[in-house]
């Protein structure tokens, strides 16, 4: 007796993506589609073979989903280290949303099945990236800034921080990138895809917070 298809999930940001995946993989899989406001109830409702949603929507619920397979279709221009938490979080496949319709059918099967699943522009980001130690929240933050020409003094203030505790997380880039200099780490930090130039904004907009309670350091005096 020739087996059911599996059912999919679809979930994303954009109405008419979710629409797309929902359309693309309906000739191989049983469909439901739901808007990502609706993604948590439906999840809770019922039971998935395989779950396809965008990059955020993976990251909010995987970690509340567990043992569910997930598909991510990300960004064109999605970083290494953006693939490497979406894996690291629990999803077993991860699609540029340029792939063709034959690949998703492929990678939707795949998933479903309990196999890991690569598009080739994802794969090449992670291999990038292997090896190379991850950095720190606040390392992402300095680094943003850094890419924004910021020097110690000026970082500091944007985050709040003592220079002394900027040069620390500036000497910790410079060895986790492999750089000789500022500038070569911010050239290796393009390189890799680890920057989101949106991030430097967003740190600076932050409100303050007391100087050093994150980092385990006082300002000085």
């Amino acid at each position: 007796m020739e087996r059911p298809p599996p059912q999919a999930l679809v979930s994303h940001a954009s109405p008419l993506l979710s629409a797309g995946i929902a359309a693309a993989v309906t000739p191989c899989c049983e469909v439901v589609a739901c808007a990502r406001t609706e993604l948590g109830s439906v999840l809770a409702r019922q039971r998935f073979a395989l779950v396809i949603s965008g990059h955020a929507e993976a990251l909010e619920w995987l970690s509340q989903a567990q043992g569910l397979r997930w598909l991510v279709v990300g960004e064109a221009d999605h970083r290494g280290d953006a693939v490497r938490q979406a894996l690291a979080a629990g999803a077993l496949g991860y699609l540029d949303m340029q792939c063709s319709v034959e690949e998703l059918q492929r990678a939707a099967m795949a998933v479903a099945a309990g196999r890991r699943y690569l598009c080739s522009r994802a794969a090449s980001v992670v291999a990038d990236t292997l090896g190379q130690v991850p950095l720190t929240p606040r390392e992402r933050e300095v680094l943003c800034l850094l890419c924004q020409g910021l020097d110690n003094k000026s970082i500091a203030l944007r985050l709040d921080l003592a220079c002394g505790t900027v040069k620390t997380h500036v000497k910790a880039l410079l060895q986790k990138l492999g750089a000789r200099s500022r500038t070569q780490a911010v050239a290796e930090a393009h390189r890799l895809g680890l920057i989101d130039m949106r991030c430097g904004a967003s740190a600076a907009q932050r409100a303050p917070r007391p100087t050093g309670l994150a980092d385990g350091v006082r300002p000085s005096a």
